[in-house]
């Protein structure tokens, strides 16, 4: 039986793109459509994909203009045609029989998304592999909601990439342009939103890269203002969902907590960038997020609902920005 559809975009990724589809047909049997979407790339991506496409019928490639890795996504899932999606990115890797795994737990439990874990690695070729552990646990999308929003948890769960989906949980998704940051926040909450349960598994299923040239690892820019359009996203969709779901809290009111940690966010990662001319071309947004944290300081802090340290810098922002500001560029230097 092949029935998943695996959907990859890429954006000048030239010198990964071969090992990483070498990673997916590794990933299972299962596997009948890798959707390569190739968003714009200049640095000879094209060549490769076409390659990858003439040397196997399962492979199919598009070439877009550059929209951002969230359009990108969008673009794979139109043309997907399996049951069952999942996503990789194209520094990153699935480990041996990952989807293959994934697919026959969903199986087995009925559940609408199967979640693996997922390392950090700093290299693809010298790793050391956690010791695998065969169990597996089935929630109902309202447990899972508090840990997608990190409350009380430092756990990232947003990601994409280490699940495995029903397609028919993708439809009638927002069509956003330019969102580059994010793009897996706005993508999960429209499809959590449509799901009832979730399988997850101990064992590994994906290998997350640390790029040193990824995105995340850049200096501050544009794309961070992504951000705050995607949690204000997030917040508008949320509109309603107002069943308590942790500590009196509903899906929205967790939303909003996050849309006031990005101000929060924001604002320690340009502090730390550390750069005149950066806080010039930024000045009003700063003036907004500083705002923002003036208003919600007391909602950031009361649910302790972050790391101490986290509460400690939201307090101290709040009441001595200035100084604040002097003593983390110090350190950054130093």
């Amino acid at each position: 039986m092949k029935d998943i559809s695996v959907i990859l975009p890429v954006f000048n990724g030239v010198d990964m793109l071969e090992g990483c589809v070498k990673s997916i047909f590794s990933a299972g049997k299962r596997i009948s459509q890798i959707i390569i979407v190739d968003d714009g790339s200049t640095d000879g991506t094209h060549v490769i994909a076409q390659k990858l496409e003439k040397s196997d019928k399962r492979v199919k490639v598009i070439h877009t203009e550059n929209h951002g890795s969230y359009m990108a996504r969008i673009t794979g899932i139109k043309a997907a045609i399996s049951p069952y999606l999942a996503f990789i990115d194209v520094d990153d890797r699935f480990t041996q029989g990952a989807l293959d795994l994934l697919a026959d737990l969903r199986e087995k439990t009925g559940a609408d998304i199967a979640m693996g874990s997922f390392l950090e690695v700093d290299s693809l070729d010298d790793y050391e592999l956690p010791k695998q552990i065969d169990e597996f646990s089935v929630y109902t999308t309202n447990e899972i909601w508090p840990r997608l929003m990190k409350w009380q948890t430092q756990e990232f769960l947003w990601y994409l990439w280490h699940k495995l989906y029903k397609r028919e949980l993708f439809h009638d998704l927002e069509e956003v342009e330019g969102i580059c940051q994010g793009d897996d926040v706005l993508l999960s909450t429209q499809v959590f939103l449509e799901a009832s349960t979730v399988v997850e598994t101990k064992k590994l299923v994906y290998l997350y890269y640390q790029n040193p040239n990824s995105m995340l690892h850049s200096r501050f820019g544009d794309r961070d203002l992504d951000l705050i359009r995607v949690w204000d996203k997030v917040v508008e969709l949320t509109e309603g969902k107002d069943t308590p779901l942790v500590d009196g809290k509903s899906l929205h009111d967790l939303a909003l907590f996050n849309r006031w940690r990005t101000d929060f966010t924001l604002i320690t990662r340009l502090i730390l960038a550390g750069d005149q001319c950066l806080d010039k071309k930024y000045a009003s947004h700063l003036s907004e997020w500083r705002s923002g944290l003036q208003n919600h300081w007391k909602d950031l802090v009361a649910p302790h609902a972050m790391p101490k340290n986290r509460e400690l810098l939201i307090i101290a922002l709040r009441f001595f920005y200035g100084p604040v500001i002097r003593v983390l560029r110090l350190i950054k230097r130093k």
